[in-house]
């Protein structure tokens, strides 16, 4: 009985918000302060595995310790999941965050991450800040995302996660092989190599501004960086 209520519940959602979702937070047009809000896109098709946003590691799926991670933030206004699956729906329910209901446009194989976001903050008007967090990297923690708000509160422009590599890499060029980042002659030793900083996409954290020129990121970003044990 109770499966079926909350069944009924998430399709009156669907009928009554299909787009702007059910949100808990009010928007004040005459605010002046930042609205940092925080979205996991969690749409139910994938090319690979279907619902992988419901994959259990243990005893919570991904989305599930997403979420929890989330809710120890401090400094965020919102938590929304973005998802076309009642699944999903249901746990974002659950779990007591906004759901933002996306357009079968948004949720195609082809549809673009930045799409997503962009189809998010047309609907809400408050957010001018936003963090996209990768729900599908299950050794996220709260003190990371914590490091990229305290950036953004202090008026940065963009946040994102990186790992450090210290790989030697080669690109083929001319039907050869060349260095890219070491002089073979002088080949670094770890002690000396600094390493290059790697994008993991455990999140972005940029501005309403950004997004609206179609970009996460601009020449003033700071990074997070994340060791390599967690960097999944």
């Amino acid at each position: 009985m109770q499966s079926t209520i909350k069944f009924v519940s998430l399709i009156l959602l669907i009928i009554l918000c299909p787009n702007s979702g059910c949100r808990q937070d009010k928007y004040n047009p005459f605010s002046t302060e930042d609205h940092i809000a925080a979205l996991v896109l969690a749409r139910g098709g994938s090319k690979g595995i279907k619902l992988k946003n419901l994959s259990h590691i243990g005893n919570q799926t991904l989305l599930e310790i997403s979420l929890g991670v989330l809710k120890q933030v401090k400094g965020l206004d919102s938590i929304w999941v973005s998802t076309d699956h009642t699944r999903i729906a249901e746990t974002a329910e659950n779990e007591n965050v906004n759901i933002h209901w996306r357009s079968a446009e948004s949720a195609t194989d082809t549809a673009s991450s930045l799409f997503a976001v962009q189809e998010f903050l047309k609907y809400h008007p408050e957010v001018n800040k936003i963090g996209l967090i990768q729900c599908t990297s299950p050794f996220i923690k709260p003190h990371y995302i914590q490091r990229a708000v305290s950036f953004m509160r202090n008026d940065q422009e963009c946040v994102f996660s990186v790992s450090r590599s210290y790989k030697l890499r080669w690109i083929e060029k001319d039907q050869k092989v060349v260095p890219l980042n070491f002089d073979p002659q002088k080949r670094p030793r770890r002690q000396e190599f600094k390493g290059e900083l790697v994008e993991n996409g455990m999140f972005y954290f940029t501005t309403r501004n950004l997004i609206e020129q179609g970009v996460l990121q601009s020449s003033n970003c700071k990074i997070v960086e994340i060791p390599p044990y967690e960097d999944l």
